[in-house]
C-alpha cells in the first residue's frame, strides 16, 4: 500500500477486495452497483485502479455489516417495457437536482392529487395495508421502504387491477434508490415496471408519466421524451403539484428558465408554502443565475425548516460556488447529520481535517480531495456525468483539470443540462474560447420546442 497525500492508498482490485474481506469479483460488483469508491487511472481498456483507505472506511461505515441486499429484496416485479438501466452507482450527492429534483416534494404528497379508487376485491383489510405502506414510503427510511415495497408488491399480486398500488410502488422504488440500498438497475427498472403496470390499468396515469419522465431525463438523458411525458402528465392531472414540480426541475436543470418558473409557479399555487417545493424553487433560481433571490429562499428555509437535508445540499454547493470551502464542508456535515448517513459523516469529518491542515491560501489540497471523490463516483457510474467534477475544477481555478474533464466527457458522448454548474464554469473563465466551445458541445437538446 502507498501513501497518497497523507492517505493510505490501496492498489488494484485484489488488494481492495482483501481490505474489505471479500473476493475480487465482489469488490468490482460493489463498485458498479453500490458505490464503492474506487479510482481509475486513465490509459487503455484495462485501467489501473486504486482506493483510499479513508474513503473505503467511510463507505463501509455507511453500509453497516456489508450484507448483500439481494436476500432482503421483495419478489421480482414484472419486467419493464424498455430495457432496464445498466448497473451503476446510486447518484446521491452532489446531484442536488437529481435527488431533490427527481423525487422532489415526495413528502408533500406521495401520489399527488389522485384519489385512491377501489378495485374489485379491494377490501378494508387490503386498503388498510395499502394506506400503512403509503405512510412507510413517505417516511423515506430504508427499513420502512423495504417493508412498503414488500407490502405493495404483495397487494399488487393479489389485487392486480388497483392502479394506485402500482403508482405507489413506482415511487417507492425511486425513493429506495435514494434513501435505501437499491442500486440504479434494480430501483429504476422496477420503478419503470410498476409505472408500466399502472399505465396498463389506467392509460392516463399521471404518476406513471411523471415517474417515467423523471427517469427519461435524469437517467436516459432524453430531454425530448421527458418533456413529452411530463406535458402529458400535466394534461391529465393539471392539479397534481408534483407533475408541475418535477417538470419545473428538469426545465431548470436544462437552462430553460422562463418555462421552469412557469411550472414552479403552478406547483407553488397548488401547494402553497410546501417547504420541499420551495427548496426546489430556490435551486431553480440559483440555476438560472438569480443568486440573490435563491439566497433569500434558502435563508428562510434554513431558519424555518432546519430539518430539511435538501436545503443543506443546496447550501453546500452554493457555498462552493462562492469560494466558501469551509461553508461547503459545514453544510455537508449538517446534511449527513440530518440524514443519519455514516459514510457522508465520516467523509465530511475527514474533509474538515484536511481543510484545517490546508495552509495554502487557495485551499488546493481540500479541492483536490473533493475532486478526487467526485471523479471516483463518476468513473464507477454506468451512465457517467462529469458536470459535477467540472464544476469543482472550475471553482478551484484549475483550468487544466477542467479542460481534461470536459474532453473526457465529450469523448464519452455525454450531454449535459446542469445549468447552474455550466453557468458558474463560464463565469469563472469568462472569454475562454476553449472552455466555451467544450461546454457548447456538451449541451443537450431543449425540452420544450423553441
Amino acid at each position: 500500500m502507498a501513501q497518497a497525500g497523507g492517505l493510505e492508498r490501496i492498489e488494484g482490485w485484489k488488494s481492495i477486495a482483501a481490505y474489505l474481506g471479500r473476493d475480487r469479483s465482489t469488490a468490482i460488483r460493489w463498485a458498479r452497483e453500490r458505490g464503492l469508491p474506487v479510482h481509475a487511472l486513465p490509459g487503455g481498456k484495462s485501467r489501473s485502479v486504486y482506493a483510499l483507505a479513508a474513503e473505503l472506511d467511510a463507505w463501509r461505515a455507511g453500509q453497516g455489516a456489508l450484507p448483500d441486499p439481494v436476500q432482503e429484496e421483495p419478489p421480482e416485479a414484472p419486467a419493464p417495457e424498455a430495457d432496464p438501466p445498466a448497473p451503476a452507482r446510486r447518484r446521491r450527492w452532489p446531484w442536488v437536482a437529481a435527488a431533490a429534483l427527481l423525487l422532489g416534494g415526495g413528502a408533500v404528497a406521495l401520489g399527488g392529487w389522485q384519489r385512491d379508487s377501489a378495485a374489485p376485491g379491494f377490501d378494508a383489510a387490503a386498503h388498510a395495508r395499502y394506506v400503512a405502506a403509503r405512510d412507510d414510503v413517505a417516511m423515506r427510511a430504508a427499513p420502512r421502504l423495504r417493508a412498503a415495497i414488500a407490502t405493495l408488491t404483495a397487494i399488487a399480486r393479489t389485487h392486480p387491477g388497483h392502479a394506485p398500488t402500482q403508482e405507489a410502488l413506482a415511487e417507492a422504488w425511486l425513493l429506495a434508490r435514494e434513501f435505501g440500498s437499491a442500486g440504479d438497475a434494480q430501483a429504476l427498472g422496477r420503478a419503470q415496471a410498476a409505472a408500466a403496470a399502472a399505465r396498463a390499468i389506467d392509460p392516463n396515469s399521471v404518476v406513471a408519466d411523471r415517474v417515467d419522465g423523471g427517469i427519461a431525463y435524469w437517467w436516459y438523458h432524453d430531454p425530448a421524451r421527458a418533456g413529452t411525458l411530463f406535458r402529458r402528465a400535466i394534461a391529465h392531472g393539471p392539479n397534481d403539484p408534483l407533475a408541475h414540480l418535477w417538470y419545473a426541475n428538469i426545465l431548470a436543470d436544462n437552462g430553460e428558465g422562463a418555462a421552469a418558473m412557469r411550472e414552479f409557479d403552478a406547483a407553488r399555487t397548488l401547494s402553497p408554502g410546501a417547504p420541499h417545493i420551495l427548496a426546489d424553487y430556490g435551486w431553480g433560481l440559483w440555476s438560472a443565475g438569480r443568486t440573490g433571490e435563491a439566497d433569500a429562499v434558502f435563508v428562510m428555509l434554513a431558519t424555518q425548516h432546519p430539518e430539511l437535508a435538501s436545503v443543506q445540499d443546496c447550501l453546500s454547493v452554493m457555498a462552493l460556488a462562492n469560494g466558501d470551502v469551509a461553508g461547503y464542508v459545514r453544510h455537508l456535515a449538517e446534511r449527513a447529520r440530518l440524514r443519519a448517513e455514516p459514510e457522508l459523516a465520516t467523509y465530511s469529518a475527514a474533509l474538515a481535517r484536511t481543510l484545517a491542515a490546508d495552509r495554502s491560501g487557495d485551499h488546493a489540497a481540500t479541492y483536490a480531495v473533493i475532486l478526487s471523490r467526485a471523479v471516483s463516483l463518476e468513473q464507477n457510474a454506468g451512465r457517467p456525468d462529469h458536470s459535477w467534477s467540472a464544476f469543482i475544477a472550475a471553482m478551484a481555478g484549475d483550468r487544466a483539470s477542467l479542460l481534461a474533464t470536459l474532453a473526457d466527457a465529450r469523448a464519452r458522448g455525454e450531454r449535459w443540462g446542469a445549468a447552474g454548474f455550466v453557468r458558474r464554469i463560464r463565469a469563472r473563465f469568462p472569454g475562454d474560447a476553449a472552455i466555451g466551445r467544450a461546454l457548447d458541445a456538451l449541451a443537450q437538446d431543449r425540452i420544450e420546442p423553441a
